[in-house]
């Protein structure tokens, strides 16, 4: 992603100055015109080797967006103006990254940009969700409202990013340590059985040869072996960086047994919290859909939010075209219905969510219940057929010298 410099005047004739990162010129351009600014000069800006150093090995985490948007809040709600608010969270935020974007939206704010302007130049850290909460704050006078329900939002999300992190944690670690423990064991241990199983002479059993055929076949080959695996995962990251293959996957996880629960209920509370904030800190509907669409994290749903803000147009209901869907549990369809005709939406839509963060925290708690045993069984049974595979030549010289 490039940088680009640019020069630019709104409807009133006011200069402004400022930076966007973007995949091209035209797509730059796109974004001013979105922001209503009349374009004298976009230059493309030379990345400085220090500063590619600074995002190869820096990131900003979503912790860190937390605490930034809370500080932020806090001290608008103080009395602080803009520019000191910002001027202090860019001296006091320990991510440096975070720090000098930071530091370029003071800068922008000084120079006569509104609060959101300067947070759109930096799309790739701040999402449109939170770029169309401040435009709606600023455009109502509430910005210190929509700063603390923006600081509400970031953390909900944080923790909820935390409870799945909790629950992929141990599978992930057991998995792992299963294939350490195999590869293991198929370099240092299995190699020494081989040597006696050849000196017995006579027929091994037919487990017993099937393991010593993979454990010459892995030593002998075992580049290719991982070779396989690395093509593997290279072709599954490049078939989900495909429209439709991420599509495909999403949809997949929705049906994966006992994980398809998790990810369903993540993403309901995930969008319903996000669309009832947006209503309630006064953003159009139709825009609001979308905005919630891009924050879901699953394209099957997000497809469904998408036809239902197309519905509206027509003079449709939100509720119909999500239920239609079939996605979308009834309970979330309904609740929303009940919202449209009671005037309530937004307040139905943070129902919900505060329902599913219940529900989260029970899908976790079921995971964890469900899985642990699941994995001993699997990783029970593993080590047992290598070790009757090990064993049964020893029982059979046994059995013929009786």
């Amino acid at each position: 992603m490039a940088t680009f410099s640019y020069r630019a005047r709104d409807n009133s004739g006011q200069l402004f100055t400022g930076v966007l990162e973007g995949d091209s010129r035209e797509a730059i351009i796109e974004r001013l015109r979105e922001m209503k600014y009349f374009i004298i000069s976009i230059e493309q800006k030379k990345k400085s080797l220090q500063s590619t150093e600074i995002r190869l090995f820096k990131s900003i985490k979503i912790r860190d967006l937390a605490i930034f948007y809370r500080q932020f809040a806090t001290m608008v709600s103080a009395g602080l103006t803009l520019v000191s608010c910002l001027e202090i969270l860019s001296k006091q935020t320990e991510n440096k990254l975070l720090a000098e974007k930071i530091e370029d939206i003071k800068k922008s704010v000084e120079r006569g940009s509104t609060l959101a302007d300067a947070f759109a130049s930096h799309p790739e850290t701040f999402s449109k969700l939170y770029i169309n909460m401040i435009k709606a704050g600023e455009i109502g006078g509430v910005l210190d409202d929509i700063l603390n329900r923006m600081a509400t939002l970031m953390e909900k999300e944080y923790e909820l990013r935390q409870k799945i992190k909790s629950a992929m944690t141990y599978p992930m670690f057991i998995f792992g340590a299963a294939f350490v423990m195999g590869v293991f064991v198929l370099i240092f241990i299995l190699p020494q059985f081989v040597g006696v199983f050849q000196q017995f002479g006579g027929e091994l059993p037919y487990l017993t040869k099937m393991l010593v055929w993979f454990t010459v076949v892995f030593n002998r080959y075992w580049y290719i072996f991982f070779a396989f695996l690395a093509l593997i995962v290279i072709a599954f990251i490049a078939y989900q960086r495909t429209k439709q293959g991420h599509k495909n996957i999403d949809r997949l996880k929705l049906k994966i047994p006992i994980f398809g629960n998790l990810f369903l209920k993540t993403s309901i509370n995930r969008f319903t919290r996000t669309l009832g904030t947006l209503i309630r800190s006064g953003v159009p509907i139709i825009q609001s859909l979308r905005v919630s669409a891009e924050s879901i994290g699953n394209d099957i749903l997000a497809e469904a939010v998408m036809n239902a803000a197309d519905r509206i147009k027509e003079g449709q209901s939100i509720s119909t075209p999500l239920e239609e869907s079939r996605v979308f549990p009834p309970m979330v369809t309904q609740m929303i219905l009940v919202g449209e005709e009671s005037g309530e939406l937004e307040t139905m839509l943070l129902n919900v969510s505060q329902f599913y963060d219940q529900e989260v925290e029970r899908a976790v708690e079921q995971l964890t219940s469900v899985i642990e045993p699941i994995l001993m069984v699997v990783v029970a049974g593993v080590v047992g057929v290598m070790v009757i595979a090990m064993y049964l030549p020893i029982f059979s010289m046994v059995n013929l010298v009786q």
